[in-house]
């Protein structure tokens, strides 16, 4: 493992291509000197303690491909001659402490850009319409950081995205019926979308079934979302993750959801959900996480807890299934704050509940 600063003398290597030091204990700022290694093409200095300000001489870097410089402790604002760079694909600045706005016409600053990740930064201001110009992306990260304003109804337009992250921003949409999500369903690459944590104060549109067939991982949790949860979700035959809690969900739980066979995590806890348990989750195969508690389900637990469920603070009632002391594969249990009658089941006695390791 290599320690102290990056010395200024490696801008002495002037044919130098790949700069890798990523995963060591280097501390320091990053010098300006290396500006000058105009062949490199990759820098990744990532997982490492590099403090101070990123310089705006890395700009004259006309042949890089990539910078890599997430995990470090970078303040300053983002030079933005940065995203001028025509040869520029991978910008990775990940868990710094970064912050100011991103450029207005940022799409005529992103030529080439493929993934941009500014995640777990300080960075502010609204996210510019023009972003969703920049038709390379694939992976767009900007949650963890202070953005607000509307997400913009065109970003369906980057044709190209896998990986959208926006969570924990202070984003909203400027529609009720969260138009921004009807847009995405234009980009049939789609596999995660990411928008925990965001005041979005609106109701999932049925259209929400539009989204990509490639979609895995949908996180809308502690959004202020309402209304019901739409039937048209179970059109996503790819989904593996599902998360919706804390918000003010009302309704039952769609039938259909038995359809999602490649479901493996489904939360939908702290929201306002009536109606009963519905038995078509228990066909569920691959599902191992099941989450519900505190909301308003009524009827009796159902025979198939999976891996764990927690249907806590809900109206439960009834008794508790004798066929539960056969599960082997139990991880975790939480049936407390219900109405559940009758003695506990003696197979209860046969359950060997795994550990939770911390």
């Amino acid at each position: 493992m290599l320690h102290g600063k990056i010395p200024s003398a490696l801008s002495n290597c002037k044919q130098l291509q790949q700069l890798h030091l990523q995963f060591n204990n280097l501390s320091g700022a990053i010098p300006k000197e290396i500006g000058n290694l105009t062949m490199l093409k990759w820098i990744d200095l990532g997982y490492n303690k590099l403090h101070g300000e990123i310089s705006h001489e890395i700009a004259n870097l006309r042949n890089l491909e990539a910078l890599v410089l997430g995990m470090n402790n970078l303040v300053g604002v983002l030079p933005a001659t940065i995203f001028n760079m025509s040869t520029l694909k991978v910008v990775i600045l990940i868990n710094n402490s970064l912050f100011g706005s991103l450029p207005s016409r940022i799409d005529l600053s992103l030529p080439t850009i493929e993934h941009l990740n500014l995640a777990l930064n300080r960075f502010s201001g609204t996210i510019p319409s023009s972003i969703t110009n920049a038709s390379k992306l694939t992976a767009l990260e900007l949650g963890g950081n202070t953005f607000s304003g509307f997400i913009p109804n065109t970003i369906g337009n980057l044709r190209n995205l896998e990986w959208l992250n926006l969570a924990n921003n202070s984003l909203t949409s400027s529609t009720s019926k969260l138009s921004f999500l009807s847009s995405l369903a234009n980009c049939k690459k789609l596999r995660v979308i990411g928008l925990t944590g965001n005041p979005l104060d609106g109701f999932l549109p049925s259209s929400i079934g539009n989204l990509s067939v490639s979609l895995e991982i949908l996180f809308i949790a502690n959004c202020s979302i309402s209304g019901n949860i739409p039937q048209s979700i179970s059109n996503l035959s790819n989904l593996m993750n599902l998360a919706l809690e804390g918000n003010k969900l009302t309704g039952p739980i769609p039938i259909t959801f038995g359809r999602l066979q490649k479901l493996q995590g489904l939360h939908l806890q702290i929201n306002k959900l009536v109606g009963s348990f519905p038995d078509e989750l228990c066909h569920l195969g691959r599902l191992a996480e099941l989450a519900l508690l505190d909301n308003r389900l009524s009827g009796s637990i159902p025979s198939c807890v999976l891996l764990g469920i927690s249907l806590s603070k809900n109206n439960l009632s009834g008794d508790t299934p004798a066929t539960i002391g056969g599960l082997k594969d139990l991880q975790f249990m939480d049936l407390a704050y219900n109405r559940l009658e009758d003695p506990i089941p003696e197979s209860f006695g046969d359950l060997t509940i795994t550990q939770p390791q911390f």
